[in-house]
Order: structure tokens, then C-alpha cells, then sequence
């Protein structure tokens, strides 16, 4: 079988949103990993010097934090619809890569979000609910999506006692972060709605309401491209006769040199939000009992203390005060 032994490229991932939060750009090294937040230390690149430029000439620095990750400290500088971003990297031995601007298109809200039971279940995943939104896509331009999703589930756990047939610390909220990548172009629906685009899925462990954050990312056809080239290797079959696959360009390149391309993708693009409250009234204790029982661990004690960062519950998670309830039947 084939094996390519490569000299490192430089990877850089990172974005400019309309969102009011710390802007990250990630850098590192191709390498021998198998999953992108398992990098050895070996390949993070920790001491480059990092700014995020508009087409204005405003500038702002990005500070190192951890794990290859440089954050911006600026909570005034946030992306604008119909202004342009870039990212300069200048790493230690002086090299500079620069990336194409990208232009901010307008956001596209979400129009409607609901959910489909999904009697699906085995060993390692019990039944879910699959996410949907729908969309009016803009007649009078092209139009790239992408959406971002994450939930918090409630699970379960024996709880502790707390005298006389009292349990306690039984349920928390767990964060599940979806990162299958889902984008779509209008090619074929330009000036219609969009209809059932699958965004994610919620995972029924146990009792309660997954509490969901949908965003719709307006992006470039250059960023599409890039992300349904990502799309397409990660879904090869991976057969032995498959051919090994090809490093991904990406839009951020060698000042000097152009030809020295970098690895991954800087973009720039505005985002949507919506979040709601899925409301599963048809979860039964036979439902729970073929599919999810099994992920209930035996010897654990309190819910929140035996699942690394989950919310207690109660409370609810935070954010959601505002959020539409949206009830599911089956």
C-alpha cells in the first residue's frame, strides 16, 4: 500500500462573523493525527504573530491562548456586512502568509425550525430527533450556506441518595457540538425556500427538552468550494484502491511566494442565529428502555460530576429565556 511521508504545511483556520464574540484563528502543522483536536504539541505553531485587517485598514492582534489557538482581545472590532477580511501570519523565522479578502454577505434569516423522530438506535447511539430548517433563499444574488449546530441533552445518571428513598444529582445538561459539515448552494433553488435542510441531531438519552442553537452561515463560492471539497474527501469510501487524498488549498498563501499555499481556510461571512427548545412529548419509558437505558452508567454518582463540563440541572441552560418551544409528536 501507498504511504506519503510530506514535509509539514502550515494550516490555518479561522474566520471573521457577524457574531459579537472573540474571533480564533487556529495554527498548525500537517501531520500524522487523526483528528483535528488531538494535535500533537510538536505540531501547533505557538509563537506567530497574528492580525485580522478590514478593507478600511483597520487592524487588530490575536493573542495566543492554547492548543494552537490565537484569539482577538478587541470586543469593538466585529465583522460588518460589505466589508473585506484578511489574516497575516508572520511566523518566528520571518516567513508571512497572507489570505485572499473575503467580502461579508448579508444574513439570511431562518424561517422555521422543527424536528422528525428518528427510530434509529444501537450499541453505541440511542434514538434522535433529526433537525431541520427552512429558508427564503434571495432571488437577486448566489447564495453559499453552511450551518453550526449545538445542544444541550439532558442525561442521566443513578444520582445520590439523599435519605429515605431521596435521589439527587440524577439529570445534567451535556454540550454536543455537531461537526458533520452541512452546506449547500442555491444553484438549484435560487429565489426559493429551502426546505428540510438537516442541521443536526439531538440524541434522546433520557427525559427532557434539548435546548438547541442553529446558526446559518451566509459565506463566499470560494469558501463553499472549499468546504464541499472537504466534504467530498471525508466521504470517500476509503477502499485500499482509493487514491491517497489531496491536500485541500485553502485561501491563505506565502506573500513572497504565492506558489507556497497554506492548508485550511480564513473566511469571512455573516451568521444567523435561532435558537429553540424541542419539546419530545412522545418519549415513553419503553421508548427509553430498548434504546437508551444501556447509556445509563451503573456506578456513576452525581449526573454532573461524572460527565465533564455539564450543567446541573435545575436550572435550565442559560440563553434561552427567549427561545420558541417547539413541540415534537411521534
Amino acid at each position: 500500500m501507498a504511504t506519503r511521508n510530506e514535509k509539514p504545511i502550515l494550516v490555518v483556520e479561522g474566520s471573521v462573523t457577524t457574531d459579537s464574540v472573540p474571533y480564533t484563528v487556529k495554527l498548525s502543522y500537517s501531520g500524522p493525527v487523526a483528528y483535528s483536536d488531538e494535535i500533537p504539541e510538536e505540531y501547533l505553531e505557538k509563537d506567530a504573530d497574528v492580525t485580522i485587517t478590514d478593507d478600511l485598514g483597520n487592524t487588530t492582534p490575536l493573542l495566543y491562548t492554547t492548543q494552537g489557538i490565537y484569539e482577538t482581545t478587541d470586543p469593538a472590532y466585529i465583522g460588518k456586512v460589505g466589508r473585506s477580511y484578511s489574516v497575516t501570519v508572520i511566523l518566528k523565522d520571518g516567513k508571512k502568509y497572507i489570505s485572499t479578502p473575503e467580502k461579508i454577505k448579508p444574513a439570511v434569516p431562518i424561517s422555521l425550525v422543527d424536528a422528525h423522530f428518528v427510530n434509529k438506535f444501537d450499541f453505541n447511539l440511542p434514538t434522535y430527533l433529526n433537525v431541520f430548517v427552512e429558508t427564503k433563499d434571495p432571488a437577486e444574488d448566489e447564495n453559499y450556506y453552511r450551518w453550526t449546530f449545538y445542544s444541550w441533552i439532558m442525561r442521566q445518571t443513578p444520582g445520590e441518595s439523599c435519605g429515605f428513598g431521596c435521589i439527587r444529582f440524577e439529570y445534567c445538561y451535556l454540550k454536543y457540538i455537531d461537526k458533520e459539515v452541512r452546506i449547500l448552494s442555491d444553484v438549484d433553488v435560487n429565489g426559493n425556500d429551502i426546505k428540510n435542510q438537516t442541521v443536526g441531531r439531538c440524541y434522546i438519552y433520557t427525559y427532557g427538552d434539548p435546548y438547541v442553537d442553529i446558526g446559518q452561515i451566509s459565506m463566499s463560492r470560494e469558501a463553499y468550494q472549499f468546504w464541499k471539497a472537504y466534504q467530498d474527501q471525508q466521504t470517500r469510501t476509503g477502499g485500499i484502491l482509493d487514491p491517497l487524498p489531496a491536500a485541500i488549498r485553502g485561501n491563505v498563501y506565502n506573500a513572497a511566494n504565492p506558489a507556497d499555499f497554506a492548508l485550511g481556510y480564513f473566511s469571512a461571512s455573516s451568521v444567523t442565529h435561532k435558537k429553540v427548545i424541542l419539546v419530545p412529548y412522545s418519549i415513553t419509558a419503553y421508548l427509553l428502555e430498548i434504546s437508551a437505558k444501556q447509556f445509563i452508567p451503573a456506578d456513576a454518582g452525581a449526573c454532573y460530576q461524572y460527565f465533564p463540563n455539564s450543567l446541573n440541572y435545575p436550572p435550565f441552560p442559560p440563553g434561552w429565556e427567549n427561545a420558541e418551544k417547539i413541540p415534537i409528536y411521534w
